[in-house]
């Protein structure tokens, strides 16, 4: 609180904005003296006991500290747009003699996180004990996790442009920086130049932004360039000639995005958490459509999850595509396979069927005796219905036809 002798020099344009100007910095105070240091400090001769502190209050942590670090962004505008509010603060600095200005201190909650984990790390490599390492281990993990997910709403607030509610978007997975190449059927143009993008993995979409920074400052900023909605992408997992890319694509290839990752490390944990995203939408959709079923029809036979039709479920199976080259068109060459390499590891593949609807490869060339490795560069859908490009590829099952010769 201000002093009454100051308390007429402050702005107009800062009256009533101490929650934005300071977030809840009171919050984390009362947390760390009232609540975290009586719990240190009745455990303080044994190791573990600390260890198990950082693990009980981890929720606690990432809870106070995303909604402090999240409203960094909004107190340093209100500190340095405004000139009335600037000059105040020169002011309060000066005559309480603080050598450094309101935001560094206001940055010392954010490095109190770093510090924990350095603290606990140095505990770690000073123990010899088992159990105590184990414990101390544990609680590393937690204080990585916050720091790991404090880091990523500082991001998502840097967001700008969004058209809609990024809470709206589930949680945010991952983040990182990519080069994209982008294909449309629309404007039947290709990008030659990829362009870097900053991706956003939420649970419900893909947001793709250009990384921005304004000179003098040190803080990037994230402008809005595009959303893909995790309900309606396909996922390929491998791109022949490099092994860091992998494409997202909508309904028919109608909108190609070939993404090019920093590692394969990166590019695979990526193709990972897209890969579980896509099932669990399946799974879910499937419970769905058999659980209105059962309700609309009491005298469901029983059969196995493969055998019942896709007209029973009302949806048709998972659409899957086998896509092995960046260079050429993938619309313009198809094949078939039922072999369990088509698919990615850990899924069970379905059926390979033909014009009734039912699950069906399409991709580059090759057939029944396409190599292993065109085989396993396959991707999943999330869209439940069959592109035009797919009900092509069924209703000629019957008839193969003569490879086409890419290049």
């Amino acid at each position: 609180m201000l002093s009454e002798k100051m308390m007429h020099l402050v702005p107009a344009s800062l009256q009533g904005k101490e929650d934005i100007l300071f977030g809840n910095l009171h919050e984390l105070y009362t947390f760390h003296n009232e609540i975290f240091l009586k719990d240190l400090e009745n455990c303080i001769s044994t190791t573990e006991l600390v260890a198990l502190c950082f693990v009980q209050r981890r929720d606690t942590f990432y809870r106070l500290y995303s909604f402090y670090c999240q409203n960094i962004p909004r107190s340093d505008r209100l500190r340095e747009t405004l000139v009335d509010t600037h000059l105040f603060l020169q002011e309060c600095q000066k005559r309480l003699g603080h050598k450094l200005p309101l935001g560094a201190y206001l940055l010392k909650p954010v490095q109190r996180i770093t510090k924990y984990k350095l603290l606990l790390e140095n505990l770690l490599g000073s123990s010899d004990s088992g159990s105590c390492t184990k414990e101390l281990q544990k609680a590393l993990d937690c204080m990585l996790i916050v720091l790991r997910c404090v880091n990523d709403s500082m991001h998502q607030v840097a967001i700008t442009g969004f058209p809609s509610n990024l809470s709206q978007q589930g949680e945010l997975l991952l983040q990182d920086p990519f080069q994209v190449w982008t294909e449309s059927k629309k404007d039947l143009r290709l990008r030659k130049k990829p362009q870097q993008r900053h991706i956003f993995l939420y649970q419900k979409s893909m947001i793709f932004c250009k990384k921005t920074s304004k000179p003098g400052h040190n803080k990037s900023t994230y402008q809005f360039k595009h959303q893909l909605k995790m309900s309606q992408i396909g996922l390929t997992e491998s791109v022949r000639g490099d092994s860091t890319r992998f494409e997202v694509w909508l309904q028919g290839r109608q909108e190609v995005h070939t993404i090019q990752a920093p590692t394969d490390e990166v590019k695979n944990k990526w193709v990972t958490e897209i890969k579980r995203l896509l099932l669990n939408q399946l799974e879910e959709l499937k419970g769905e459509k058999i659980k209105q079923y059962g309700m609309n029809h009491h005298g469901l036979r029983q059969t196995t999850s493969w055998d019942t039709p896709n007209i029973l479920l009302g949806m048709p199976q998972r659409a899957v595509s086998c896509d092995a080259s960046s260079e050429s068109s993938n619309r313009n060459s198809n094949c078939s396979s039922s072999g369990d390499d088509a698919y990615p590891h850990g899924m069970p593949p379905p059926p390979a069927t033909s014009g009734n609807g039912h699950a069906h490869v399409h991709g580059n060339g090759g057939g029944a005796g396409a190599d292993k490795e065109q085989q396993e560069a396959c991707g999943w859908s999330s869209d439940y219905s069959n592109s035009e490009d797919e009900m092509s590829i069924i209703e000629d099952n019957s008839a193969p036809k003569p490879m086409q010769k890419v290049g």
